[in-house]
């Protein structure tokens, strides 16, 4: 008996790392809210406007990142711990694109 409860003990822990216990133990990541989705909508748009060389395409982009920082500023309650976190780097990706721009 001592050798399966030893077992069982090793076997739950070891097994809930590759997912197979994973739903039982571990708990959920909740889903992305509405500030993630901006944010990496954002995050990506500010990839291109980094690596484009085309003027109009970055005033664009820089258009799309201010957008992105004012809904992210606009936003009263804000529910994900990085909210604010986020929000300085979509505003200061919209800086940098729209000095980029120009």
């Amino acid at each position: 008996m001592p050798r399966a409860a030893l077992a069982l003990s090793l076997a739950v822990p070891v097994l809930s790392g590759c997912g197979f216990f994973g739903n039982l133990i571990a708990p959920r990541s909740p889903e992305p809210g509405p500030s993630q989705s901006v944010y990496r909508a954002a995050m990506a748009d500010f990839s291109d406007c980094a690596t484009t060389t085309d003027l109009a395409t970055r005033a664009a982009i820089a258009g799309r990142l201010a957008q992105a920082a004012a809904t992210l500023q606009a936003e009263t309650r804000p529910t994900d711990p990085d909210h604010f976190f986020m929000t300085d780097r979509v505003s200061a990706a919209a800086e940098y694109c729209t000095a980029a721009a120009r």
